[in-house]
Formats: C-alpha cells, structure tokens, sequence
C-alpha cells in the first residue's frame, strides 16, 4: 500500500512538474488556486521548484517500500513525517499568505499523510516501537 500510495503523489507532483516545465498552468477543477499557487514566491525552495522536490520525495516512498525491513521502513516514516510537516506549512501558506488553494498540493498533502499512518503502521506491527530494554540496570 505504501508504493501504491507514493506512486500517486509521484502522479499528482509529476503533473505539476511537467506543467512548470512547460510554462503552462495546472488544470485546477475545484477553485482556480492552481495557478496563483504555482507562481507564488512560496512555490521554491532555494530556487528550486517545489513541484520537483515532491517528485524526489515520492522517489524515495516508492524505494523505501522496496526496501526491506527496518530500514525500508525507518526511511518511510522519517520521510513521510517531514513531508506531513512541510505540506501542513504550505497549506498554511495558501491559506493565509496566498489566500488561494491548490487541489493538488492538498491532495498530495492527504497522500502524504496517509503515507505516514501507514509507515506508523508498518513500525507498529514490526515492532519497531517497542522498547525492549523497558527496566532493565543501565551498563
């Protein structure tokens, strides 16, 4: 379910990468945030777009669902929670410093977040939370 999930955020920033590339606007069919979003100042980070660092960011979902074991999914969960923490901010910003919304960087922002439930999940079930040492004398 995790690549399933970053396979279509990889979709939803993709889109939005081409449509910077090629100078055009994104589709927006709810509102019409789409475009004054995409030209905002809070589209780039460092000059990059932010479109395109989304794109890196589902990469790395979609690796780490390949990877196997704990680490797989030790990255899955650090990459999920920051991107939640990021897209929450940009949400933010749309709201208050934009005053427009972009569907598709709020769709991507519940991808996201549903990326994290389930890298939680997978920690959970593996065991990777559970404290082991709970009690026992320090060495």
């Amino acid at each position: 379910m995790q690549a399933v999930l970053a396979l279509i955020g990889l979709g939803i920033t993709s889109y939005l990468s081409y449509e910077k590339l090629s100078g055009g606007e994104p589709t927006c069919v709810i509102g019409g945030g789409c475009a004054t979003v995409q030209n905002s100042p809070y589209a780039e980070l460092a000059g990059i777009p932010l479109s395109y660092l989304g794109v890196i960011t589902y990469i790395i979902l979609v690796a780490s669902a390949i990877i196997p074991a704990f680490p797989g999914r030790l990255i899955a969960f650090i990459v999920a929670l920051c991107g939640v923490a990021f897209s929450l901010w940009l949400l933010y910003a749309e709201i208050f410093l934009i005053e427009a919304i972009c569907p598709w960087c709020v769709a991507s922002l519940i991808v996201m977040l549903a990326s994290l439930g389930i890298a939680i999940t997978r920690m959970v079930k593996a065991g990777d939370l559970r404290n082991d040492d709970a009690g026992a004398a320090p060495a």
